[in-house]
Formats: C-alpha cells, sequence, structure tokens
C-alpha cells in the first residue's frame, strides 16, 4: 500500500509539473506572438498546480517535513505569480476606474 500511495503521488507530482512547463510554454509563445505582431494570445491556468501538489503531499507516504521539497513546483510557476501580481493590481485598477467616474 505504501508504493501504491507513493507511486500515485509522484504521477500527480508530475502532472503537476507537466502544467507548470505547459504555462512557461504558453508564456512565451505569446511574448513570441506580440514580438511577430500576431494578436493571438495563450493564457496559463493558475491554480492547478497548487491544488495537485497539495493533494499529491496528502497521499505521498513520508513525514510532511520530508515533503517540503514538493512546494518547489508551484513556486516556479508563472501562472501562479500572474495571479498573485493580478490579485495585487486589483484595488489599484479599481481605484483608477473609481476615479475616472
Amino acid at each position: 500500500m505504501t508504493s501504491l500511495r507513493l507511486i500515485l503521488a509522484i504521477v500527480i507530482l508530475l502532472l503537476a509539473a507537466f502544467i507548470v512547463v505547459m504555462n512557461w510554454g504558453y508564456v512565451i509563445a505569446s511574448i513570441r506572438n506580440r514580438i511577430r505582431g500576431i494578436d493571438r494570445r495563450y493564457s496559463t491556468v493558475p491554480l492547478v498546480s497548487i491544488l495537485l501538489v497539495m493533494l499529491a503531499s496528502l497521499i505521498h507516504p513520508q513525514p510532511d517535513q520530508e515533503k517540503r521539497w514538493m512546494l518547489i513546483v508551484p513556486l516556479v510557476d508563472i501562472g501562479n505569480w500572474s495571479l498573485l501580481g493580478s490579485l495585487l493590481w486589483l484595488p489599484v485598477a479599481l481605484i483608477r476606474d473609481a476615479r475616472k467616474k
């Protein structure tokens, strides 16, 4: 049972890492399209990698202190950083919009 939990946690963690790689690929493709003058933009998927890492951490059979390395995956995800940036920018945008009216 422990080895099954370990394999399942590794598969879920690899899925989260795949989402991180795809998010970075979307950002690079969007930048390349903007440079070329193409109006197509690709969007990232923010919260999925965090949720998958939390699920993998819950399933993983090791103690909690030894699972901290899993948190690297959502930290390098640009989708999570863009979500955090937009949440921090939201009050500024709302104040600017209120001043225009």
